[in-house]
């Protein structure tokens, strides 16, 4: 007895935005993106034995890029702490290059090895 090739789909649900076919359980759709349920939420309990927090209100004005405001008072906690990270493989330095841009660069005197014949691969 053959196989149903209906079958294949069995495992399959549609997206009901864009219609993409996703493996059923999938929680967002890799077409569109849109979210299929609500397993990506999580539920919290809110705290309210803590205080809330107090914030120091903004004047939204002090970000104005008018230039008749002054910069505001900021402070940052400073330490005088450094790490030196040790271990690490990769090299930031910039070497001077004279290679021309590949922009300027005539193909014809670029040197590539010669294409691979796949044709013939079985």
């Amino acid at each position: 007895m053959e196989a149903d090739p209906l079958r294949t789909y069995a495992e399959l649900a549609a997206c009901p935005t864009c219609g993409c076919l996703e493996r059923k359980g999938t929680v967002r759709c890799g077409e569109c993106g849109t979210f299929h349920s609500g397993i990506h939420m999580e539920e919290r309990i809110v705290d309210t034995t803590s205080p809330p927090v107090e914030r120091v209100p903004i004047d939204p004005t002090a970000y104005s890029l008018s230039g008749s405001q002054e910069a505001p008072e900021e402070s940052f906690e400073e330490t005088e702490d450094l790490v030196s990270w040790e271990g690490g493989s990769s090299d930031f330095t910039m070497e001077d290059v004279d290679e021309p841009p590949l922009s300027r660069v005539d193909p014809d005197e670029l040197d590539l090895p010669e294409p691979e014949d796949l044709s013939n691969i079985e």
